[in-house]
């Protein structure tokens, strides 16, 4: 049975593959593709991040990370990608030229491999073990859906 750290990795790759999964139609042009892609995107990224949020953060604000303010941080976190993730909708849904939302999507790739970084190398260690039974029911019933 995998470690509480290891379903946080498993989560975060399952939102990585539905990323990626937009990504490739977008670069195949294939428009029905990559507006469903995104939407399902935007779901998950959605469902995972309000999870971690109500059940990660909590555990970070028990964990020790000196000179950080974990809660902070990935809370900013969460809201640039949500708010990216809204605004390349936005811009695919209306027919925007295909350079800005190649722009777009570019930043959004950019700002993802950075959070997931921080959430693989420091964040997940640093709440996996302090998490309490609760959050992690909740995580596990969030990432079933990843």
């Amino acid at each position: 049975m995998p470690d509480a750290l290891e379903r946080l990795r498993g989560a975060q790759a399952g939102l990585r593959s539905r990323f990626d999964d937009f990504r490739h139609a977008l670069e195949r042009r294939d428009g029905p593709a990559y507006r469903l892609g995104l939407a399902d995107f935007q779901q998950a990224l959605e469902t995972w991040t309000a999870a971690e949020q109500r059940a990660l953060l909590p555990a970070l604000d028990r964990a020790a990370l000196p000179g950080r303010d974990a809660r902070r941080e990935v809370t900013l976190e969460f809201v640039q990608l949500r708010e990216l993730t809204r605004q390349l909708r936005v811009q695919i849904e209306a027919d925007a030229r295909m350079a800005d939302v190649l722009g777009l999507a570019e930043n959004l790739a950019r700002r993802f491999d950075a959070h997931e970084r921080g959430m693989r190398d420091v964040y997940y260690p640093a709440a996996a073990p302090l998490l309490n039974g609760a959050e992690r029911r909740a995580l596990e019933n969030a990432a079933r859906g990843l």
